[in-house]
C-alpha cells in the first residue's frame, strides 16, 4: 500500500528531525529531557523507516526519508531561537527541489522485477568485502579526519545494503549484521574524529547506494524517457550536493555547541580555562588556555594542560 508507505516514511523523516534537534539542544544547554528524546527517537525513526520500505520502493521512501535532514534545519533554529544561514538555506532549497524532482520521474506504482538471488549474493559479498576494505585501510591512516572519512563510507555502505534486504524480504541474519556492522563502524568514526569528518559522506554514500541497488538489484525502473533519466541524474547530483552541505553545517552546529556554548565550554570557564578552538586532528577535543594567557595552549602531543595560572 503506497499511502502507507508515505506516511510511514514522512513520520520517519519528522522523527529523524527531531531527534536531531533534540541532540543539538542537549549539546549546548545540557537538558535530561532533550538528551532522553534524542535516545528514544532515533529507535523509533529507524523503525518508521522500515515499515515504509515494507510497504512501498525504494525509490519513493529513500528521497521521502532525506526529508528528515532537511526539517531538521528550521526546527533547530527554533528551538535554539535563531535564523538558518545563508548556505543552510540555499542546501534546503536545493535539497527540497531534488527531492521532489526524483518523486516526480519515479512511477511508485510499478511493481520491481522479481530479486534475482544471484545478484542479490554478489551485491552483498562485494559490499561485505568493500567495507571490510574500507575499515582495514582506515586503520593505518594516520591522520584522524581521513580515518573517519573511510569509516562513514564503510558505514554507509552497510546501512544501504541493510535498505536493500528490508525491501527484499530476506535473509534477516545478513541484514541484522548489516545494521550492527554499520552502527559500530560508525561509532569508530565518530570516535576518530569530529562529525563533519565522517556523518556527510555517510549520509550520500547511503542515500546513492540506496537508490542505485534499488535500480540494479530490485528491478525499481524510474520512468524510462530521456527527459525522466535526466531529470532524475540532475536530481540525485543536486540532493548529494544539498544533503553533503546541509550535513556539514548541522554537524559544524553540533560541534560548536560542545566545544563553545555548551556544557563542556561552560565547566572549562568555571575551572579558569577558555576554549581557543578545535583542532582537526585531535576529533572533537579543544585546545585550552589559562583565561588572561591568550599565549598559552595545551601540549597537544604530550596531551598536558597547564592550569598552574587561574584567572583572578
Amino acid at each position: 500500500m503506497i499511502w502507507l508507505a508515505v506516511v510511514f516514511a514522512l513520520a520517519g523523516a519528522l522523527t529523524t528531525a527531531v531527534s536531531t534537534s533534540s541532540q543539538h539542544l542537549a549539546a549546548a544547554r545540557a537538558p535530561l529531557v532533550a538528551l532522553l528524546l534524542a535516545v528514544v527517537l532515533g529507535p523509533v525513526g529507524f523503525t518508521f523507516h522500515v515499515l515504509a520500505l515494507d510497504h512501498g520502493p525504494i525509490g519513493l521512501v529513500q528521497p521521502i526519508g532525506v526529508l528528515g535532514i532537511v526539517l531538521a534545519v528550521p526546527l533547530r533554529a527554533a528551538l535554539a531561537r535563531t535564523r538558518p544561514s545563508r548556505t543552510e538555506l540555499v542546501a534546503v532549497a536545493v535539497t527540497g527541489l531534488a527531492i521532489a524532482a526524483l518523486l516526480l520521474a519515479t512511477d511508485a506504482r510499478e511493481a520491481g522485477a522479481p530479486v534475482d538471488t544471484g545478484l542479490l549474493v554478489g551485491t552483498v559479498g562485494a559490499c561485505a568485502v568493500v567495507a571490510a576494505l574500507l575499515v582495514a585501510v582506515a586503520g593505518g591512516v594516520p591522520h584522524p579526519t581521513g580515518r573517519a572519512f573511510l569509516l562513514g563510507t564503510a558505514s554507509g555502505t552497510l546501512f544501504a545494503l541493510m535498505s536493500v534486504l528490508v525491501e527484499a524480504d530476506r535473509w534477516y541474519v545478513v541484514l541484522a549484521a548489516c545494521g550492527v556492522g554499520g552502527v559500530a563502524v560508525n561509532q569508530l568514526a565518530y570516535r576518530a574524529a569530529r562529525l563533519s569528518a565522517s556523518m556527510p559522506v555517510l549520509n550520500v554514500v547511503n542515500c546513492l547506494l540506496t537508490l542505485g541497488f534499488a535500480h540494479l538489484v530490485l528491478g525499481e525502473v524510474p520512468h524510462r524517457t530521456p527527459v525522466s533519466t535526466a531529470v532524475s541524474l540532475a536530481a540525485l547530483a543536486a540532493m548529494a550536493w544539498g544533503l553533503w552541505r546541509l550535513t556539514s553545517a548541522d554537524v559544524a552546529v553540533a560541534d560548536d555547541d560542545v566545544l563553545g556554548r555548551g556544557h563542556l565550554g561552560q565547566a572549562h570557564r568555571a575551572a579558569g580555562v577558555q576554549l581557543l578552538g578545535a583542532d582537526p586532528d585531535l576529533g572533537a577535543e579543544a585546545e585550552l588556555a589559562a583565561v588572561g594567557e591568550p599565549g598559552r595552549r595545551v601540549d597537544q602531543h604530550r596531551g598536558r594542560v597547564d592550569l598552574g595560572h587561574e584567572a583572578p
